[in-house]
């Protein structure tokens, strides 16, 4: 079941405003709501990628800056 709207999109202002001091506890709600789903649901994919973007941000880089990939 996909996730509601008010959920995706409180999540993704989560991961949006995410930074060092917080970065954990914001992954670990997403890992927590990606849990729920399918492995074939669209909002699965969306969150493993703000995972990964999570882990960029853990790094200390900045996601979507030139050469701060992970």
């Amino acid at each position: 079941m996909p996730l509601e709207r008010a959920q995706k999109s409180e999540l993704r202002d989560k991961v949006s405003l995410a930074n060092k001091s917080n970065v954990d506890e914001v992954a670990a709600l997403v890992a927590q709501a990606r849990a729920g789903l399918a492995e074939d649901d669209k909002d699965y994919a969306r969150l493993t990628g703000w995972l990964d973007d999570l882990e960029v941000v853990k790094g200390g880089k900045v996601v979507g800056r030139f050469g701060d990939t992970a």
